[in-house]
This record gives C-alpha cells, structure tokens and sequence, in this order.
C-alpha cells in the first residue's frame, strides 16, 4: 500500500486530494497545524477511514516537520500549504515568504535529513501568479517568470529550488496552478464571495456586495479536476512542470452575472470603470458596486493557461465548466445560509 503526505489537507485541494488518494488505495497523512480553533470542516467526513491519519505540523516549523515526514514514511508528499490569499501578501509579506517560500526549504532539508530523497516522490503546488503581467496571451511551462506580488514570488522561489533539486535527483513535479474553486473554497476568495452574496441577497440577508475591477478575466477551473492532475503527474516515470488551466477565461461581471443567475436575480449593469454597478432586473435594486479598494494593482486583465503539456505528456483535460463551477457553489451556499 502506498502512503501519501499532504501538507495542506484542510484546504480545498488538499480535502479533495485526500479523498482521490484513499479512492486508489492509498494509506493518507494529513498534516494540520495545532489551532485552538477547529477548521476541519472540509475533512470531517474522512476521520473515520482507517487509512487516514492526521500529523500536527507546521511548514514554519522544521522540527514538526521532520517528525510527520518521519512518522509517515511517504512514498509521495504533496506540498499544498500555503498563505494563499494574494491581497493579504502585501501585509504579510514576511509570513508569506516563511511559509510559501522557505516552508518549502524546510520539507526539503528534511526529506534529505532522512535520506529518503531517492525514494520519495514531491508534488510542489505552484501558481500561474508567478508569470506577472507577461505580454503573451496564453501561459505555458516556457513563460517568462516576473512575479509582481509577495505571494508569487514566494511561490517563484519554490518553484526555482525545486527545479535545483530536481537536477540533483529528486523526483519533483512543480504544479503551476491556475485559479481553481469549488464549494470548498472560503468567502475570502472573491468567487465563493459572489456565489455567497447572490444568495444572501436573494434570501434578504445582505443588501448589496462591492467588487473591484469587473473586467478582470480569470481562467476558472475546478479543485477536483486540478487534483487529478496533479496525482496524474506523479504517477508519471520522469517529473516535469506542468500548467493547470483550462484555456477559458471568464471576466467577473460575466461571474457575477451566472451566479446572481444561478440564485434566482438577473441583473443589468450601467455606468462604467468605478461607476458601474449591477441591478436587479426585476426590482431595479442595486446588489454591486465597484470599491477600488478590492482592486490589485498591476494585475495582468486576461490570464489563459495553456495546458497542452499535461494534455499531451499525462492525458489530462479538465472535466468541469464555469457553469458547473457556479452552480455546486450556488447549491451549496443555499444549503449554508437556509
């Protein structure tokens, strides 16, 4: 039986990974830092397989990481913990970089602390946000790496020493991530912050949401499918780096328009730039405005991954679409707020 470490496993990826992992066969070690509140809610329903085990560690913290790595004996570790919140890298950007950056480091000095390095296998989870504001329309394992914020150049020094290490040996996948979500993701994000307040609005519980810049223009994927990837890419016989994407890109104001959809409000927007604002069609209410507070500085307005590689090397595609996407999200912020 094969056993897996996950750092991060209370996280959206991590709980879905967790599950996929036990799904093949897997013995599974879920790494969770010691909190006197409890944020197991996405993992609660797998705390009575046999095969998962839960590890107290910390990515700040080398000793508890030498323990857990120790105690688990994996055969892959998947390094999906993080500060992942872009905003809020800008405020924390020392503990950004501990924990994205050199938390890394540390899983790495351990793993050759305990001289596992030519068996064990790492999955580094990246983020297309290493690539900035690059001029080319679509993002490839080849882009440019010019990060612009804390949390991706954090992200752009794992992914250089995982590379370095690759060269010494190591079987290291780099995972470059775009944005992915599901029901699991929290409301500090900004598209569980839409789907929660297209419901809340329509049940009278919230009067209006405010947004940055609408015409922002993600490539929205779905956890589940990003996992699959990323056990696809370690199954493989050579590690390599590989761009998760779908190819797609959605603006906000086209997100916000499914989703307040999806809930039950058509909307209709007037006004442009920091003016524009969004309508309930059927009572002329106001339900978004623009606060420029929310808006990212120097953020690149149409990011698209290409993700031919991992179509071509590991015969990956994402399975899901934005409406699917919309629609769990919806489903389940019904289910919270009734």
């Amino acid at each position: 039986m094969k056993s897996a470490l996950i750092t991060g496993i209370t996280g959206q990826d991590g709980s879905y990974l967790a599950e996929l992992l036990l799904s093949k066969g897997y013995k599974v070690y879920g790494l969770v830092r010691m909190s006197s509140v409890n944020n197991r809610e996405r993992i609660a329903h797998l705390l009575g397989n046999n095969n998962f085990h839960i590890l107290y560690g910390d990515l700040t913290d080398e000793a508890s990481l030498y323990e857990a790595v120790k105690k688990s004996n994996p055969d892959e570790i998947y390094n999906l913990a993080a500060q992942s919140h872009v905003g809020l890298s800008t405020n924390f950007s020392e503990y950004t970089t501990n924990v994205n950056a050199l938390g890394f480091l540390r899983l790495m000095n351990v793993i050759h602390s305990l001289e596992i390095q030519n068996k064990v296998k790492v999955y580094e989870a990246l983020t297309s946000d290493i690539f900035g504001n690059v001029e080319e329309d679509y993002m490839n394992e080849e882009t440019k790496i010019q990060p612009i914020n804390p949390y991706a150049c954090a992200k752009a020094y794992a992914f250089w020493l995982a590379k370095s290490y690759r060269q010494r040996g190591v079987f290291i996948v780099n995972g470059i991530a775009f944005a992915h979500e599901s029901k699991r993701r929290p409301p500090i994000f900004v598209t569980r912050k839409i789907t929660k307040a297209a419901v809340r609005i329509k049940l009278g519980k919230q009067d209006k949401l405010s947004l940055g810049n609408l015409s922002v223009r993600r490539d929205w994927g779905h956890a589940k499918d990003y996992v699959e990837a990323m056990y696809k890419a370690m199954q493989h016989n050579k590690p390599d780096d590989y761009v998760l994407a779908t190819g797609k890109t959605t603006s906000l104001r086209e997100f916000c328009i499914k989703a307040f959809k999806e809930a039950g409000i058509d909307l209709i927007f007037k006004g442009e730039g920091n003016e524009e604002k969004a309508y309930d069609v059927k009572t002329n209410k106001l339900v978004i405005d623009i606060d420029p507070r929310f808006s990212r500085p120097l953020e690149k307005l149409n990011p698209i991954g290409d993700y031919s590689k991992a179509k071509n090397i590991l015969g990956w595609e994402p399975k899901y679409t934005i409406d699917d996407i919309i629609k769990e999200m919806i489903e389940q912020d019904l289910i919270e707020e009734k």
